[in-house]
């Protein structure tokens, strides 16, 4: 069914580093024309609305941080493609243990790999990046590691404290990139050092200048081709827009040739205007990630199952698909993992608006209107306000706002007092702190595309004492089929486990997924071929610096 909803959409939308001041080009491809003869791509421009600010491979901040999430300045270890499966990238072959523990990896040293200022990229290197991550960095990706050991001359065997190789390496894929040693070694405070040589890094790219004032940075490829594969990209001009709308302009004037934003895909009430634009795709796909509403178990009425199905169910989810989606999304199903995600079960039911049966589950667990005001008390007889806590985003902040609206409404309909938190929703560190300390009654947030494909939104909602985030459900069921499934050796033990925790929230309402959007990353069409737009993940990704060709 969904298929053939997704189809019907497609259809209707159809060396050191310095300083510089010079304009990098005008027109697609910055440049100009790409290169006669061989398919080449002269210069590539990506407009993002993420700030040009932080050239360090150590954080995956700002425009740079998060390109780099494209296998691009910076090397990870392995990368993914855009249905979710992880390839090789420094880390050539691997095999996991059945214990699911340990992972024997031979890595790409003594390949014609050096770091961008000519020293060469060895063992050693690989060596320091694991444990300089482990003793001065919290990062999910290295929470679980016990140690990594050397092998032999391009071969390492990573050891987990707990079962889990398999989600580990999707956790990891992307996002875990190499460190140069000789660099960072003496580098105390990894987040305050900002030397030139923090963007040093030995992917394919290179950082060659800065426009600050323009809030532009430009990249060249560091040789004809790496790691085997030839390079069709040999410059990448990476500019900084105030708004969305701004780059959009851009974009049809052909003043860049692709969005990038890694979560932040163009919102929805701007895709309209991107129809008809000759030259220029809109790039929509099927969200990996997804909007929903996170459940606190530790008060009460929402660790109250009864109140959590009747608050479910009174979602008027039409609204919510118009308003996430703009007319382009999907009503969502109770499994919350969305359709292009590993492991996500066609089979169980989609979410409707059904204020009779709420009514009737708050009745039955003795949540009644004792007064006659239209508002229930609970079962203790004492009035209800629930808190409804937004994700703090600067992006999106506009449509959680509007999202807090509707629910609020929506459960005023079936006689629940609910309220915006509104410090939470202005305040980063408040909102933060409620998070982390599980305080919250409904949390209203968003599973990124990134952490959709890794480890799906389930990482979100089980219980904090595992993933060290700010879920709260700690339901036996619950935590034996999450602990389960990270403790998986094989994909297909894995998958079989995202379906178990997607029926198990069908019945124990953990969350609720408030629509299955699509992402726009807009990209121009007329000048290149070769884009892949990967879903919810866009035309920019890990495999474009070798695919992409002129025409």
């Amino acid at each position: 069914m969904w298929k053939s909803a997704f189809v019907a959409l497609l259809v209707l939308a159809s060396g050191a580093f310095s300083a510089c001041s010079q304009d990098p080009g005008s027109g697609p491809g910055g440049e100009g024309s790409p290169s006669a003869g061989d398919g080449t791509v002269g210069a590539l421009t990506i407009g993002t609305t993420a700030p040009n600010d932080a050239f360090t491979v150590f954080s995956e901040s700002g425009a740079f941080g998060r390109m780099n999430y494209n296998a691009f300045v910076a090397a990870p270890f392995w990368t993914m493609d855009g249905e979710g499966k992880v390839k090789p990238f420094l880390v050539r072959e691997w095999e996991i243990d059945p214990s699911s523990r340990e992972i024997t990896a031979r890595v790409a040293v003594g390949q014609g790999i050096s770091w961008h200022d000519g020293r060469p990229f060895t063992l050693e290197d690989v060596l320091f990046t694991f444990d300089y991550l482990m003793t001065r960095t919290r990062k999910s990706y290295v929470a679980d590691l016990e140690r990594v050991e050397r092998l032999s001359g391009d071969s390492v065997k990573i050891v987990l404290k707990k079962p889990g190789a398999y989600q580990w390496i999707q956790l990891a894929a992307g996002y875990l990139t190499v460190l140069p040693r000789h660099v960072w070694e003496n580098v105390e405070e990894p987040l305050k050092f900002s030397a030139p040589s923090a963007a040093i890094g030995c992917g394919p790219y290179r950082l060659v200048s800065v426009d600050r004032d323009a809030d532009i940075s430009v990249y060249e490829a560091v040789s004809e081709s790496y790691l085997g594969r030839r390079l069709t990209v040999r410059k990448v001009i990476l500019r900084t827009y105030a708004s969305q709308d701004t780059l959009v302009m851009a974009l049809k004037r052909g003043l860049a040739d692709a969005m990038y934003d890694y979560s932040n895909a163009l919102e929805a009430t701007l895709a309209p205007g991107l129809q008809g634009v000759e030259g220029l795709d809109p790039g929509m796909s099927l969200n990996t990630g997804n909007f929903q509403i996170v459940y606190g178990f530790r008060s009460r009425p929402t660790s109250d199952l009864a109140f959590r199905k009747a608050a479910t169910l009174a979602l008027d989810y039409e609204l919510l698909r118009v308003t996430i989606g703009g007319g382009y999304g999907l009503i969502p199903g109770i499994g919350v993992i969305a359709p292009p995600n590993i492991g996500f079960d066609p089979d169980l039911p989609r979410l409707g608006r059904d204020l009779a049966e709420a009514a009737r589950a708050l009745d039955e667990a003795g949540y009644r209107d004792l007064d006659g005001d239209g508002l229930r008390e609970g079962p203790d007889g004492e009035p209800l306000e629930v808190s409804v806590l937004p994700q703090y985003n600067r992006v999106k902040s506009a449509v959680y706002l509007r999202l807090c609206e509707i629910v609020v409404r929506n459960l005023k309909d079936i006689g629940i007092r609910a309220a915006l938190d509104g410090k939470g929703a202005s305040n980063p560190d408040h909102n933060a702190a409620l998070r982390k300390s599980g305080s919250y009654q409904i949390f209203l947030g968003y599973t990124s595309p990134g952490m959709a494909r890794q480890t799906s939104a389930y990482y979100y909602f089980v219980d904090s004492s595992v993933t060290g985030q700010w879920g709260t459900c700690a339901d036996p069921e619950f935590m034996r089929a999450y602990a389960e499934r990270k403790e998986a050796a094989d994909e297909g033990t894995y998958v079989a486990l995202t379906g178990e925790l997607q029926r198990i929230n069908s019945r124990l309402y953990v969350a609720a997924p408030l629509c299955w959007n699509m992402a726009f990353f807009p990209y121009r069409t007329d000048r290149y071929e070769g884009w892949e737009n990967y879903p919810g993940w866009g035309p920019v990704n890990a495999g474009t610096w070798y695919a992409l060709r002129g025409k």
